[in-house]
């Protein structure tokens, strides 16, 4: 990354964790656990090494293509922000 500066808000420090990392293509989705990134300590922005995303991408290939199943599947309920209660 340049310089190890948020992009968004230009904070100096960037600290190591590991997050959930929501993958969509078209009308599906694909959650990661436990995903390695950066984050920056001011704002919560995330970056995330080509690497990482391109494993995921290629897991979610898998998966789509029926050549590996998900470690499990969950429900998800979708609403529309218009539908929401005031």
């Amino acid at each position: 990354m340049m310089g190890d500066n948020c992009v968004f808000c230009g904070n100096q420090q960037l600290d190591s964790k590991t997050t959930r990392y929501i993958y969509q293509k078209h009308q599906q989705l694909l959650i990661v656990e436990k995903v390695p990134c950066l984050e920056c300590a001011f704002c919560g922005e995330q970056y995330f090494d080509v690497v990482v995303v391109q494993k995921i991408e290629d897991d979610y290939n898998a998966i789509a293509s029926c050549q590996k199943q998900p470690a499990r599947f969950v429900q998800v309920g979708i609403e529309d922000f218009s539908t929401l209660a005031p």
